[in-house]
């Protein structure tokens, strides 16, 4: 056996401590701070979600957990508020719509025709069912004149809302990149339907590094006894009622902003309104039987366009009636007012429930005048539709776009017309909403269809040549927006098929990768 001197042992003494110092050191690195801490691959995919759950929330402080930490006062007001809505159940069969959309004609949006009529879509449709509905409805607008003075909220907060789930998470880290590449600081608050639909790493990790995160909604829906569990468009409005924000942008996990939208909660018609909308391309089909259930004049389908409700601006001190009305309409449209506002139009859903909402307790709200334009190409002749542009709707307040008429064939000032109305003062989008291909990373250049191809399968722009896009944005929004995609599809592995098929995309329809930013 070797004999060590006293000095060699010495010399050697400090490297166990220093090895013991380093690997504490680490642990607690580890179990403290959430971003140190990754999940085996099996662990976010495979496991059992209640392990997912435990697993994810080994860190001393998970973000998720404590966003979805409702107040004692939130779930008082959503219990008496779940009881309201059952309360208010209509006492009579769902409703019916006659199969497939109503006819172009009956769509489309006709200001000068003002003896238009909505179309009659619903199926055996009785004035028992009128009479019913009408004393349903009834009983929730009392409910909400008491409840509305507790509906709880950040007084004075901004914020922006959507909802998400793993299908669409892709595509919402697309547009949250494209809101943090205008500049907006606004925190976001994205909800996911409950905890099954957690990703530990996107949660706690992704999306605080851009000032957003997770909230779970069954974690304060649930705590209702006897409330049904919400479904597809019903998701938006209870994420609307649950956010934290007063002042709330709400957009879809498909539409982003072109521009930073902060400066639209301080000016009209924001602040005069507190609910402001968006048109889409077809005409009202609310059916007339809806505003005498409501108890509320009647709205010709030639006074404006639908609601495309993929972007909504809500003032929640402005809007407290209209928003628990909202939520009704909501929690009983599949059965009954998705058929009443929509009639099976395209899009039918919650598009209608906003200002229907507003319009049934008389509160204020705007919808912006300026048609919505659409974002293609043509190509043989025909044009591919990829998205909507829609506006900006401070000016579009302020300079009063003329409705279509007979010397008027759109509904914004054309340049030939002169009369003093330069370009600057016209209204120019605000928004996105790329709803018909949706940005997904890893689909986008494979997805049937895809307006990123040319039909002979060539890559190509979505939204036309670059000059028009300028000319329309201020600047080329494509070419960010497929940076950002580029930035998403390749963060997880750069050299994955994904990434480099994207890289090949950019590099042959914008050039060198490069920022605009920059």
């Amino acid at each position: 056996m070797p004999v060590f001197k006293a000095a060699t042992v010495l010399r050697l003494l400090p490297i166990p401590i220093v090895l013991i110092i380093y690997y504490t050191f680490v642990q607690i690195r580890i179990h403290s701070d959430a971003t140190y801490f990754r999940l085996p691959l099996w662990a976010t995919t495979n496991a059992p979600p209640s392990f997912r759950t435990k697993a994810a929330t080994a860190s001393s402080f998970n973000l998720t957990e404590t966003k979805s930490t409702f107040s004692p006062a939130m779930k008082d007001f959503w219990n008496d508020l779940s009881l309201s809505l059952e309360d208010a159940r209509p006492q009579c069969p769902p409703l019916q719509v006659k199969d497939g959309h109503p006819t172009s004609l009956e769509t489309t949006f006709e200001p000068l025709n003002i003896s238009k009529i909505p179309p009659a879509r619903l199926v055996n449709f009785t004035d028992e069912h009128e009479t019913v509905l009408s004393a349903s409805h009834y009983l929730m607008r009392n409910s909400v004149q008491r409840l509305a003075p507790r509906l709880v909220f950040s007084k004075g907060s901004q914020g922006i809302v959507t909802t998400a789930n793993p299908k669409y998470i892709p595509i919402f880290l697309v547009s949250l990149r494209m809101l943090r590449r205008t500049g907006c600081q606004l925190p976001v608050e994205v909800f996911i339907d409950n905890w099954t639909k957690y990703d530990p790493i996107v949660c706690d990790s992704v999306l605080p590094s851009l000032n957003a995160a997770c909230v779970v909604l069954s974690e304060i829906y649930d705590t209702a006894p006897n409330i049904r569990p919400p479904a597809s468009y019903q998701f938006k409005l209870f994420a609307l009622l649950f956010s934290s924000f007063q002042h709330t942008l709400f957009f879809d996990s498909d539409a982003f902003p072109a521009h930073d939208p902060t400066s639209l909660f301080s000016t009209h018609p924001y602040t005069t309104h507190g609910l402001v909308v968006w048109p889409d391309l077809f005409g009202l089909t609310v059916s007339e039987h809806y505003y005498h259930i409501a108890g509320i004049p009647y709205e010709s389908p030639s006074t404006r366009p639908s609601t495309e409700s993929g972007i909504v601006l809500l003032d929640k001190e402005k809007q407290r009636e209209s928003l628990l009305m909202m939520v009704y309409y909501n929690y009983y449209g599949p059965e009954y007012y998705y058929s009443l506002l929509c009639q099976g139009s395209h899009g039918a859903g919650d598009k209608e429930t906003f200002v229907q909402a507003a319009m049934a307790v008389g509160a204020p709200w705007y919808q912006v005048k300026t048609g919505v334009v659409g974002l293609g190409y043509f190509e043989h002749g025909k044009y591919r539709l990829s998205g909507l542009a829609q506006m900006d709707p401070r000016s579009d307040f302020a300079y009063g776009p003329p409705s279509k008429s007979h010397i008027h064939p759109e509904n914004r000032w054309q340049e030939a017309e002169g009369g003093g109305w330069e370009a600057q003062v016209r209204p120019k989008p605000w928004f996105v909403h790329q709803n018909m291909h949706k940005l997904n990373p890893t689909r986008i250049l494979e997805m049937d269809g895809t307006t990123a191809k040319t039909r002979s399968g060539n890559y190509t722009r979505m939204w036309g040549d670059r000059e028009g896009v300028v000319e329309m944005f201020g600047y080329d929004v494509e070419r960010r927006v497929w940076e950002v995609i580029v930035e998403e599809g390749c963060r997880l592995d750069e050299a994955s098929e994904v990434c480099m098929k994207l890289g090949e995309y950019f590099a042959e329809v914008f050039g060198t990768v490069d920022s605009i930013d920059e």
